[in-house]
């Protein structure tokens, strides 16, 4: 069955509910917004002054090891391979999540769409390259940020307990239908300093 793509989130939806503290529904606020550009492909939203400092560091830690990608030029191009290679879309399942004054804490499953071919360019044993598949697995993310609210680093632990299925084309889910879902929804850039809009 088809995920519906609104319901990518839910446990932050939830959080942002019943969260008071300013600061913390800031973060929360622009976690949501940076998790929607970024399945949209909309990358340089992410970027924006308001939304990152001058020097983000990720880091993505997996079993095969840790890759560290350090300083903005490195982190466009991180995004912009992602929207070449078709790979922008995903959804969280069976997620948890807490946020304090530095920021947030995640653990989720989840379920990204990659091509076939890039898959087994990567070494997996795809059957058929021109088919989507989802790629799942458990991770974890711990994102710092600094006083207004923008992303400091991305911490992102993943788990090691991947899997890959193929899914039916009726099934994809494409960077078009997350715009025409997702970008009617997007909120603005949250100041950890103003009033709570009601949503």
């Amino acid at each position: 069955m088809k995920f519906d793509i609104t319901q990518r989130m839910p446990a932050v939806d939830a959080l942002i509910a019943k969260t008071e503290n300013p600061r913390h529904l800031a973060i929360l606020e622009n976690y949501r917004r940076h998790a929607i550009l970024e399945v949209c492909g909309m990358w340089e939203g992410i970027l924006a002054p308001d939304m990152i400092v001058p020097h983000p560091v990720y880091r993505f830690h997996a079993p095969s090891g840790t890759r560290i990608i350090e300083g903005m030029d490195k982190v466009r191009a991180e995004y912009e391979s992602y929207v070449e290679k078709n790979t922008t879309v995903m959804y969280h399942l069976d997620e948890h999540i807490a946020v304090a004054d530095d920021g947030f804490l995640t653990e989720y499953v989840n379920e990204r769409f990659w091509p076939g071919w890039l898959l087994r360019e990567q070494g997996d044993d795809i059957d058929d390259p021109n088919a989507m598949y989802i790629v799942r697995l458990t991770q974890a993310m711990y994102w710092p940020y600094d006083d207004q609210a923008r992303v400091i680093e991305e911490r992102v632990y993943r788990g090691g307990d991947r899997s890959i299925r193929e899914c039916p084309p009726e099934d994809v889910i494409t960077v078009q239908e997350c715009r025409e879902k997702l970008l009617p929804g997007l909120r603005p850039v949250a100041s950890p300093y103003a009033k709570r809009v009601a949503a």
